[in-house]
Formats: C-alpha cells, structure tokens, sequence
C-alpha cells in the first residue's frame, strides 16, 4: 500500500499508476443504466487499490464547489433527506438519477439518518461511543446495507462503504472504504467529503486529526473521460 505525505503527492502518483496498469474492463452497467454497447463506458481500471496520506490537509483538494460542502452539510444534517438540497448545484451529474423527479434511490443523508426517523442517528451514535470508549475498535459508520447485496445489474447503490474511526496516540485515524471510484467525476470530492467528515468528528470530540487511508476496490477511468483524466 502506497504511502505519501500529503494529498497532491497521492493524487499524482495514483493518475500515474491508472494510466500506467490500468487494467481494461468494460461492465455491462453504469448506475442503473445499461452501457454494454457503449465504447465510451470502456474503461481503465486499478482493482483492490489502497493508499494512506500521513498528513491529510482539507485545503490541498479541489473539490467541485459549491456542491461538496453543500453535499457535506446534508449528509451530516442528521436529516432523513432525499433529494436535498445539494443536487441542484450539480443538476448535470445527478438529475439523470432522478426517479419519477421525486428522489433518488438512496441519499448519504438517508443513510447516515437512518432509512426511518429514529434518533439517535448514526453520526450521533458515533459521536456518543467515542467520547465515552475512545480506544475501542467498533466506531463505524456504514452506507451499505443488507438489501444493496441484492442488487446488481441495473441497480443504484452507493459507491461508498464505510467510514472507520480509530483514536490512536490521541488523533483520531480514518479508514475510507469504497466499492466503486469514477477517477474524474467524483474521486477528488469523494475524498474531500470523507477527509472533510474526518475532521468535523475530530472537532466534535476536540481530537487533533491523524492519518487518512483509503481503500477502492475499482478505481477507473471511462473512455469518455481518458482525455481530461491524463
């Protein structure tokens, strides 16, 4: 697993090594869209892959403004929201996922809120746990749930697992876990949301904030985009 210092440094080294060994796979599905005859959905891809920043720093990334912090006050509202309100400030990339014009299959926000309305929800849950066990093993938050096993082909699911909290030599450590990372779409401000979530449990717990690891299981690159990605 690759190690580096700060955020740039990483971003580089794993543009270079998807351009590099990057293997060609071209899945039947986007989404819940059938691609399989679509040469532009070809793609390059790094399976299993992992990194860690040792010194993660917020203002090194650029994410796409002002949709990532508007997408981070939703997710961490507490609030069983779906649609939002941050999807309207990047109504080319999400409006095509839009079902009926109503909502999306799923919202992080949901997630993290809980499928119902039930108190406390899962940020707060962690918040509470961690304050009162620091060095426990268990301060998870989960994205996945039973029911996305099942659906496959043609199926929306979140691209994102997990977020693994752990307190160590007193800075709080974050292990990022994703299925699935669309290189020029979406990486930079799936990191940033996730480094972003890193610190803001951090200040709630007044902790000073340690390393960032990150684990993709298909990080990949679409024909369509191969031009802007290198």
């Amino acid at each position: 697993m690759r190690i580096f210092r700060q955020f740039p440094e990483a971003l580089g080294e794993i543009k270079r090594e998807l351009k590099e060994m990057g293997i060609r796979v071209h899945s039947q599905t986007f989404q819940d869209q059938y691609v399989g005859d679509d040469p532009a959905f070809a793609s390059l891809e790094l399976q299993n892959y992992g990194y860690v920043v040792s010194q993660p720093k917020l203002e090194d990334l650029k994410p796409t403004q002002p949709w990532a912090d508007a997408e981070f006050e939703d997710r961490v509202s507490g609030l069983n929201l779906n649609p939002g309100k941050a999807w309207k400030l990047r109504p080319e990339v999400w409006e095509p996922f839009m079902e009926n014009g109503v909502g999306f299959s799923y919202t992080y926000a949901q997630r993290l809120a809980g499928e119902f309305p039930v108190m406390p929800t899962q940020i707060e849950r962690l918040i509470s746990n961690m304050s009162r066990f620091p060095d426990n093993r268990n301060h998870l938050l989960t994205i996945w749930e039973a029911a996305d096993l099942g659906r496959v082909g043609g199926h929306r699911v979140p691209c994102s697992i997990s977020y693994h909290f752990l307190k160590r030599e007193g800075k709080l450590l974050m292990t990022y876990q994703q299925r699935s990372a669309d290189f020029v779409t979406h990486f930079e401000n799936d990191i940033y949301l996730a480094h972003k979530l890193q610190r803001w449990v951090a200040e709630q717990l007044d902790w000073e904030v340690g390393r960032y690891t990150h684990f993709v299981g298909s990080l990949h690159v679409f024909q369509h985009d191969v031009a802007e990605a290198f």
